[in-house]
């Protein structure tokens, strides 16, 4: 249930961040702009540890996608800088850079599925940052090792019976946990999400929401997902990172947090 906005309320102290040493992703003094723009957030700095699953909260504009790009490298820092599973994001060489993508699971709030094709087929598209070329564009050619990858995948989220279904023939709410199917069939080690409820009813919302914070407790996966339905943030985040006003204004455990708590964000 998305809240309605209310006055900022005094900035909640920072939990401490996981150690750098363990930390899948380490964000330190970050500042981003967009061209000569002022910068959309500025000082940003926390950590998140394995298999921890964080939401990131913000009103419109607050710059929760442009943070979740910037983790991957999409967007360049103005200053500070990310360190993904230990390497500074943005450096090396192509083939670097694309091989630390490759263990991150991006899912948006598009499903970009292709209509036409099966659902076996879209998932095996998460595999092709491993190769490319027809044999991982249609599940009918796809290796044999491939393929039982994409119908676990669909079976973690509960669709492995639609696995030969189109996807243009499924629902809003199905769409989307196949999306998190072709994301989990690279097997990574950290899964984004960018608004993944944003489109969907509450009921199928709320359904995908279960599916994510599941998939991450059951397979270690850290989790880190954007989203404007707060009591979200709280039922599936064991951590809540909040911006506003181009700032980190709350970052602390989830299970010390109330709804009422949260509204200041949004002022």
């Amino acid at each position: 249930m998305s809240l309605a906005l209310a006055p900022v309320a005094a900035p909640v102290a920072p939990a401490r961040p996981a150690s750098p040493r363990v930390a899948e992703l380490l964000v330190h003094d970050l500042a981003v702009a967009y061209g000569a723009a002022p910068p959309i957030f500025t000082g940003v700095g926390f950590a998140v540890g394995r298999s921890e699953r964080v939401a990131l909260i913000g009103a419109n504009g607050a710059g929760k996608s442009t943070l979740l790009r910037s983790c991957l490298g999409f967007v360049a820092p103005l200053s500070g800088e990310i360190l993904l599973f230990g390497r500074r994001v943005g450096e090396g060489k192509p083939g670097v850079r694309r091989a630390l993508r490759g263990d991150v699971g991006f899912v948006a709030q598009k499903h970009n599925l292709v209509p036409r094709l099966s659902v076996l087929s879209n998932v095996v598209h998460g595999t092709l940052a491993e190769a490319s070329g027809p044999r991982r564009w249609l599940q009918g050619l796809a290796p044999k090792a491939v393929r039982e990858r994409a119908f676990a995948a669909l079976d973690v989220v509960g669709l492995a019976d639609l696995a030969l279904r189109r996807a243009d023939a499924l629902s809003g709410g199905q769409s989307q946990r196949v999306a998190i199917a072709r994301a989990l069939v690279a097997e990574p080690r950290l899964m984004l999400a960018d608004e993944p409820a944003a489109s969907l009813d509450p009921a199928a919302g709320e359904e995908v929401m279960g599916v994510f914070a599941k998939v991450s407790r059951d397979t270690g996966t850290t989790l880190i997902f954007t989203t404007h339905h707060l009591d979200h943030a709280l039922r599936h985040a064991d951590r809540v990172i909040g911006l506003a006003g181009g700032r980190l204004r709350l970052d602390a455990p989830a299970a010390t947090l109330a709804l009422d708590s949260l509204h200041g964000l949004y002022g």
